[in-house]
């Protein structure tokens, strides 16, 4: 065989080797990964007001000229909320609310929830009779201060009783909690959240109302 050949031969078989040696890596030169890295973790999302489907109502608490705009975004049947249990026989209807000043250009202060209502026809208990049917309105209690919450994790937070209020900052939108004291018993399906407004401080079948989801009883 000719030396020209067997010098041939011999760079064939480096330039196969040094393929074979490199085909597999999947780094990049300076050790960064690329095909098969793991993703980088996802950052939390905060939802702004507008962008939360479904309706909300514009809410004035009494003695107050600047009222907020409200909006629910999940319901759930809780044995304890805000650190507050429950009474024998009785789960809160939680309502998680979104919540934004009235007015873009400007905030709002001392915004409490205390005041809103929850409204339905009960099937088990009698809260002011009108033909037959027993038309409930009941108080939020325990209510919660408002914070920035990231999506989906307000059934996560550890909410506080809400006492001075909590300020609302132009163009900001929070999330905050309200319990409102259900019968076990009670069967009804059909819910809304309420709140005051200036021309109805104190009727609550005046209140400005939405309608809310009724919570599944077997979700936590």
């Amino acid at each position: 065989m000719s030396t020209r050949l067997l010098a041939a031969l011999a760079v064939g078989s480096l330039v196969l080797v040094a393929g074979c040696s490199g085909g597999g890596n999947d780094a990049k030169s300076d050790g960064s990964a690329t095909a098969g890295s793991s993703p980088s973790t996802s950052q939390p999302k905060f939802t702004k007001f507008a962008d939360f489907p479904g309706k909300d109502f514009v809410t004035t608490e009494p003695g107050l000229n600047l009222g907020v705009r409200v909006k629910p975004v999940d319901t759930r049947w809780a044995p304890e909320l805000v650190g507050k249990p429950a009474d024998a026989g009785k789960h809160y209807f939680a309502v998680y609310v979104a919540v934004t000043g009235e007015l873009a250009d400007r905030g709002v202060e001392k915004v409490k929830l205390s005041y809103l209502r929850l409204k339905f026809k009960s099937t088990a208990q009698k809260c002011g009779i009108t033909g037959q049917s027993a038309d409930c309105s009941l108080e939020a209690y325990p209510s919660s201060q408002l914070e920035e919450v990231a999506d989906g994790e307000w059934r996560n937070s550890t909410w506080t009783e809400t006492l001075l209020g909590s300020n609302v900052e132009r163009g900001e939108s929070k999330i905050g909690v309200v319990g409102f004291s259900v019968p076990d018993t009670e069967k009804a399906t059909s819910f809304e959240l309420c709140g005051p407004t200036k021309d109805a401080e104190v009727d609550p079948d005046e209140f400005a109302c939405v309608p809310v989801k009724t919570p599944d009883r077997t979700a936590g």
